[in-house]
């Protein structure tokens, strides 16, 4: 069974980043991440501001309201920058997107096939409509809910093509045999 799949569905435990106790990586985290320019989900360079405001952000607490703890952590960042990169890492591990399904590139799968609509409001909305309750749709695993829209999508007869950890495996081994 695909490796990929049996880790998006092992619920993650509880992480603690930096002293913060952060939520399962989620859609609606992603979306906040967006709406304040986070670099974890849009281009830019990475601030300790950034990082912090992340990691907030993901454990349900205020980005307004600077504590002393959040003053504390700012400054053992600036102070150290291995821990300042092993935290951002950290992070970035955290939200499980290498558990999310690998799919086949086809020359369809690189066409503009979008709605315009945002990808996250497509999963959960795919999600809803499947059953799935509303605030769950947001708060699941992101990596699950990839999974479960993925799937739902290929039972509606949307042509779906996720390529196993397996097929992964042996495309490596062949790429490495052969060079």
């Amino acid at each position: 069974m695909d490796a990929r799949f049996i880790n998006a569905f092992t619920d993650p435990a509880q992480v603690n980043i930096l002293g913060y106790v952060v939520y399962p990586f989620c859609l609606k985290y992603r979306v906040r991440l967006h709406a304040i320019g986070s670099p974890y989900v849009v281009p830019g360079d990475m601030t300790l501001s950034h990082l912090l405001a992340a990691i907030k952000t993901c454990a349900e607490l205020p980005l307004d309201d600077v504590t002393g703890k959040d003053r504390a952590a700012l400054v053992r960042l600036q102070r150290d920058d291995d821990l300042f990169i092993k935290t951002a890492r950290d992070f970035r591990t955290y939200m499980l997107e290498g558990h999310w399904p690998k799919f086949w590139e086809t020359d369809q799968s690189k066409k503009a096939t979008g709605t315009g609509m945002p990808w996250a409001i497509n999963v959960v909305a795919n999600l809803i409509a499947n059953g799935i309750d509303e605030k769950r749709a947001w708060e699941m695993p992101e990596c699950q809910a990839i999974w479960m829209s993925t799937a739902f999508s290929g039972l509606k007869g949307v042509e779906v093509n996720v390529m196993t950890t397996e097929e992964e495996e042996a495309m490596a081994a062949f790429t490495t045999s052969q060079g």
